[in-house]
């Protein structure tokens, strides 16, 4: 949505482009006031049909699917962007009520010699001028946050709920994305500091020409689900509402018990998921660091992964393998 300066603009551009269409009338008393008259009305009405559109454009947070509700909620404050669609609305309505009033002030207006038809219409228009930049003005955080939210929705991926998909899941920086990009032909952003990846990145595994969603969820955290931070949220709202293989990534060369106690946790609150264990760079990994992680996870299918391996992706594309 255009910030309030720059949406005053518009209006008064097409404002006055409707009034250099207005034909000219038997007088030049009721040529003046018919051509402020268009220009308000086209100004107020391009104003309530951009306010009432942006707020329409708006998903209705009550009727959507449990997993994007509850993404939302993760990345947004949803309490706080209902009030703001709420004053922009009602912005909207003040619009159409000062547009009616200052056109019913020029409709009544009487010709008078001394001051003057263009002088008085003129003061009229200037008055609805000053009250639609004072309204406008007066909702610039609220239209700030509004296309703050709306870049932040138009950044989440298409996620289809309903068919099974695989979840990487696991402590950050422990590989999900590279591993994601070895196995699709997604390219997510990839780098060596923790909580590298901020949302859902969505790719695409083809087994028999079968479309299967891969999912990389931001990395979570060893710690109780009312500490976790609105990224690690994110996370635990997809393995909450989607079905299908949660794919436990572990860092062999990192705290292992910590691993080891998040993945009972999600096995604990995801019972509905198949799980498997990708203990992952085994290119750096000393032999004793991945023997303990093959001893810490032994009661698990576990996959060796590390640099240039096809490991996971021949396991998920093996026919003799279920993946859900």
């Amino acid at each position: 949505m255009q910030k309030p300066n720059q949406l005053l603009d518009s209006a008064m551009n097409r404002g006055r482009k409707a009034a250099s269409l207005y034909p000219k009338q038997k007088t030049e008393f009721y040529t003046i006031k018919g051509k402020e008259i268009a220009k308000i009305d086209a100004s107020a009405n391009y104003i309530e049909e951009t306010l009432f559109r942006s707020v329409k454009a708006f998903p209705t947070f009550e009727d959507l699917e449990p997993f994007y509700k509850d993404l939302y909620e993760c990345i947004l404050d949803t309490n706080e962007l209902k009030k703001n669609l709420s004053s922009i609305s009602s912005v909207a309505r003040l619009v159409k009520t000062i547009r009616r009033n200052h056109i019913v002030k020029l409709k009544e207006l009487k010709f008078d010699r001394g001051t003057g038809i263009k002088k008085q219409s003129f003061a009229i228009t200037k008055s609805y001028v000053g009250r639609l930049s004072s309204l406008l003005k007066g909702i610039s955080k609220q239209i700030d946050f509004y296309n703050e939210s709306a870049r932040i929705l138009k950044e989440l991926p298409n996620i289809r709920t309903k068919e099974n998909c695989i979840i990487l899941a696991g402590y950050p920086n422990v590989g999900k994305s590279t591993i994601l990009s070895r196995i699709t032909e997604s390219k997510p952003q990839i780098a060596s500091y923790p909580f590298t990846t901020k949302g859902l990145n969505v790719g695409v595994f083809k087994k028999k020409y079968v479309p299967i969603q891969i999912i990389d969820t931001p990395g979570l955290l060893d710690r109780p689900l009312l500490d976790r931070n609105k990224i690690e949220l994110k996370a635990v709202t997809a393995l909450q509402h989607l079905k299908g293989l949660i794919v436990f990534v572990v860092d062999p060369t990192e705290e292992l018990d910590k691993q080891k106690n998040l993945f009972l946790e999600l096995k604990k609150l995801f019972t509905h998921n198949k799980f498997l264990v990708v203990i992952n760079k085994t290119d750096v990994a000393t032999q004793t660091e991945l023997d303990s992680a093959k001893n810490i996870f032994e009661k698990e299918l576990i996959i060796f992964e590390g640099k240039n391996s096809l490991a996971l992706k021949e396991w998920l594309l093996d026919k003799e393998n279920k993946i859900f």
